[in-house]
């Protein structure tokens, strides 16, 4: 006799292996999108500490350089006597591009009261570096077309890339009076300028030359293996800000973090594959460990269908067809449990026999 039964759990055994393939899937993708989902929370949590990092980094700067500009606003009004007759001052002439040395008493009337300032302002220049190790130059350019950094001799190289970036840039508009940020600025430095207005009048900028990579080493230390970079006010990638040459930006994912002190953006960068094949990976994982899981719990529910009902029913069957054919004790096993069932077929079996 032909068992129903066991056509019924091999359709449950296939129907078993595509729930199993469909829950593991499902598990899988779940844990895929939320492993991505975390790896983006934990990249904008960086992202933040980060910036604000940086914001603290930068911060004494900007003090600094307020500072400087509220000095030379105090000295301004200095006499004339407080400098001495032989000081002199080497400029940098825009219009010329020559070092002149000018002594700041016989200075005419429009330019002695800046040179006053500048000689007064000197301990600032230098100690501009060692006050801010962040600063690599410290620069005024007045408005009158010279330029002073601090320094006894104005390097040539300097000097020639500071005229360059003057006539790329032009000048500042005249009623400009909060900060001004330069994301190029000489090689690899950027900048910021602060105006000096006295009376309500432009007398200069003072420009504070800065370097990003010194800025950003402690982040690198910190996180290792991860590409920061900022990005100027245009969304530009500013080029003295990153580690390494970038061959295309368009390769990497980019999550912005706006800036505090500045008004830039830190740029944390991933390889478009190092994301997605990370998530994958977990994905794979995931559905390995669901699929193993799932098809243990599968052959053990089958087992025990197998023992607990499909061979106690294949039994059943080979003693109903042994008692048909007249061997009176049917089978001689009878599966524990199924003693009561067995008995009742054999009595209707007789009682069937005995009414023929």
């Amino acid at each position: 006799m032909k068992n129903p039964v066991y056509y019924e759990y091999r359709r449950t055994a296939v129907f078993g292996t595509v729930l199993l393939l469909l829950l593991a899937s499902l598990g899988a993708t779940l844990h895929y999108l939320r492993s991505v989902e975390a790896r983006v929370t934990q990249t904008k949590q960086r992202l933040l500490a980060v910036s604000n990092q940086l914001d603290a980094e930068f911060a004494p700067v900007l003090a600094f350089g307020e500072a400087v500009r509220r000095a030379a606003l105090a000295k301004l009004t200095l006499t004339l006597q407080a400098v001495p007759n032989e000081t002199l001052l080497p400029l940098l002439q825009l219009n010329s591009g020559q070092t002149v040395q000018v002594r700041v008493v016989a200075a005419d009337g429009t330019t002695q009261p800046e040179l006053m300032m500048l000689y007064q302002l000197q301990p600032y220049f230098e100690l501009a570096q060692q006050a801010q190790p962040h600063l690599v130059g410290m620069y005024y350019i007045s408005e009158q077309g010279f330029v002073y950094n601090g320094q006894p001799k104005w390097s040539d190289y300097i000097a020639d890339q500071l005229l360059q970036w003057h006539e790329n840039t032009g000048t500042e508009p005249s009623y400009e009076r909060e900060l001004v940020f330069y994301s190029e600025f000489l090689s690899q430095q950027a900048a910021v300028s602060l105006p000096l207005y006295a009376d309500d009048k432009k007398l200069g900028r003072f420009v504070f030359a800065l370097a990003l990579q010194p800025m950003l080493a402690p982040m690198y230390q910190q996180h290792a293996n991860t590409e920061f970079m900022l990005l100027d006010q245009s969304g530009e990638v500013i080029s003295s800000s990153t580690s390494s040459a970038l061959q295309s930006i368009n390769e990497h994912l980019l999550q912005i973090q706006r800036l505090r002190t500045m008004p830039w953006s830190l740029g944390l960068l991933e390889q478009k594959t190092s994301l997605f094949a990370a998530g994958l990976a977990d994905f794979i994982w995931h559905w390995l460990s669901y699929a193993t899981l799932m098809l243990l719990l599968l052959l053990a529910l089958q087992y025990r269908y197998r023992r607990r009902t499909l061979s106690p029913l294949n039994r059943l069957l080979i003693h109903i067809d042994r008692l048909e054919q007249g061997q009176l004790q049917g089978v001689r096993h009878v599966p524990s449990g199924w003693a009561e069932v067995f008995d009742k077929i054999a009595r209707l079996v007789k009682l069937t026999k005995t009414s023929e």
